[in-house]
């Protein structure tokens, strides 16, 4: 019977597995913080520091509102269709007001809420943000 005395050493292996699992996280971990990384922008500003000073309030905006049956009210104040352009015109230049928003009636004709908008394009309002309300969770899309 022959025995063999030396037996040949088997070479080191390394988990090729694990170190791929290590490489995936750290590659999901590096794009996830990329993204979210905030845009700088080229010029620093170094703003200067103030103890006296207060931050600014925000304003709400005046409101415009359209009803199902056809009216409109500049906050409180009914306004006919015509005369809704010549009013914000003259408040915008009074410094009346800076903000304006529009609160629609989901029933209210959209030929009068078509003239709204050109009211207040008539003014100089470039952009007439909207109300909405947040969906309720129902069986129907």
């Amino acid at each position: 019977m022959r025995f063999q005395t030396h037996r040949k050493r088997k070479a080191p292996t390394i988990n090729i597995i694990s170190l791929v699992d290590i490489l995936c996280i750290l590659l999901i971990f590096f794009i996830v913080t990329t993204v979210f990384k905030k845009d700088e922008p080229i010029v620093q500003i170094k703003l200067p520091e103030t103890t006296q000073a207060e931050p600014a309030k925000e304003t709400p905006p005046t409101i415009i509102y359209v009803t199902a049956d056809e009216k409109i009210f500049l906050d409180s104040q009914p306004v006919s269709p015509d005369q809704l352009g010549s009013i914000l015109k003259t408040k915008i230049e009074a410094g009346a007001f800076n903000k304006l928003a529009m609160k629609a009636d989901k029933k209210a004709p959209f030929g009068l809420i078509v003239k709204v908008m050109d009211a207040a394009k008539f003014a100089g309002i470039k952009n007439l943000p909207t109300f909405t309300e947040d969906a309720k969770p129902s069986g129907t899309p």
